[in-house]
Parts: C-alpha cells; sequence; structure tokens
C-alpha cells in the first residue's frame, strides 16, 4: 500500500467518522463521499480501519404513511439513484394509506429515506404556493395539476441525475444499486409491480406545471451534485 492510497483511505474514514454526525446534511454529503472516493480508488472495506465482510445484511427503512399517489413517482426516482430498491406496502383496513419501504445496504438506504423526506418536504412547500396562485385565479390546485407538477419534477431531478453521472464514471458506478439488493427484493413473496397510481390528465394547461416541477427538479440540492460533496 503506497503513501497515496494511504492518504485516500485516511480520508474515506474521516468521512465514515463524519457520516454518523448529528447534522443530517453533513452526515449524508459525507456518507455519499466517501463511497464515491471508495469507487473511484477502488477501495475495499475490508480496507478499513472498521472494515466489513463482503456479505452485508439488506435492511429496510420505512416512512410514514402516505395517500398521496403521486409519491409512487418521487420514490421510484430517489431509490433507483441512490443504490436502493423501494416497494410500498398497505394493510388490510389502512383506507388506502400506504408506507415506502427503501431497501438496501444500511447507510444506502438511510440516506435514500432522508432524501426522499426532504423532497416530500419540498415538493409540498411548492404546492403551498401553486395552491395560492390557482386560488387567486379562481382554479382548483387539484390532483391532476399535482401529478403533472410532479412528473415535470422527477424529469427534472432524473436530468439533474444523469448529468452528475456523466461528469463522473466512479460517482455513476457508486450510485449502482448492488446485486444482492435487488435479489433480496425480488425474492419477496407478493411483491407487485405497477406505477402505484392512476392515469392523470396532461394537457396544455399543464405543461406550465410540468415546465415548474421540472426546474424544480433539476435544482434539487439534495439530488448528490459531485460539486457539493466535494466543498
Amino acid at each position: 500500500m503506497n503513501d497515496n492510497e494511504n492518504k485516500i483511505i485516511d480520508k474515506i474514514e474521516k468521512l465514515l467518522a463524519l457520516s454518523s454526525s448529528s447534522n443530517e446534511n453533513e452526515a449524508r454529503a459525507a456518507m455519499m463521499k466517501a463511497r464515491e472516493l471508495m469507487a473511484k480508488y477502488e477501495i475495499k472495506r475490508e480496507q478499513l480501519k472498521d472494515g466489513e465482510q463482503e456479505e452485508r445484511p439488506v435492511v429496510n427503512f420505512s416512512s410514514v404513511p402516505f395517500r398521496d399517489e403521486w409519491i409512487h413517482m418521487v420514490s421510484g426516482v430517489i431509490a433507483e439513484n441512490f443504490r436502493c430498491r423501494r416497494i410500498a406496502v398497505s394493510r388490510i383496513g389502512s383506507r388506502g394509506s400506504f408506507r415506502i419501504r427503501f431497501y438496501g445496504y444500511e447507510e444506502d438506504a438511510e440516506i435514500c429515506i432522508n432524501i426522499f423526506n426532504y423532497a416530500v418536504k419540498v415538493i409540498r412547500k411548492r404546492f403551498m404556493v401553486l395552491r395560492a396562485i390557482y386560488a387567486d385565479a379562481k382554479r382548483e390546485f387539484g390532483q391532476d395539476e399535482k401529478m403533472n407538477y410532479v412528473l415535470g419534477f422527477c424529469h427534472g431531478l432524473e436530468k439533474n441525475f444523469e448529468e452528475q453521472k456523466a461528469q463522473s464514471q466512479s460517482f455513476a458506478l457508486a450510485l449502482v444499486t448492488p446485486k444482492a439488493v435487488n435479489d433480496y427484493v425480488d425474492a419477496i413473496p407478493g411483491l407487485e409491480t405497477g406505477t402505484g397510481y392512476k392515469d392523470f390528465k396532461q394537457n396544455r394547461e399543464h405543461a406550465l406545471l410540468q415546465r415548474t416541477g421540472y426546474v424544480d427538479g433539476k435544482t434539487f440540492r439534495n439530488a448528490g451534485d459531485k460539486e457539493r460533496l466535494e466543498s
């Protein structure tokens, strides 16, 4: 092991230590940066002081209950780009409510649900503004309007991820869902596939909403952008 590799490993270990910070944003950024460096320099966890075995348990973090159909779109995009899989689960008698479960290695699943929760807050805050604008125009900001905004948001978020991955092949590799996670989720009995939401109206009147959502998704600050993680 050369001096340069030792320096990289030392930096990764310091970032992993920061990932246990009580500051949510600091912890998430540190873990993402550590993962990127490990992929870039092909550093295995066994080389670290608290090295782990290759076989690691797949865990899940569950959200609070939701009823909003647009939740399915947002959770799907985030899971696909943060090394996780997600499923929606509901119980008999839940009256249409469901929870989102993010499956992955522990740090990945935790990062995923934290970013998801933040995205939900951002979207709901935007809904409040849009609802007020529609009310001033004597129009209803209903389900179709919400779905069109979120559709644009998810397209923008995907573009956000694509641009960051294009800047660094190692960063792109660091965000690929591990095979063990896919195998684990695919083996869950009774797993249903599908979008989780019904068709909704999309017309010219909704084009502006989609555009607004696209801009918000593309500039979403917690999307793992490389420059922010390196700051």
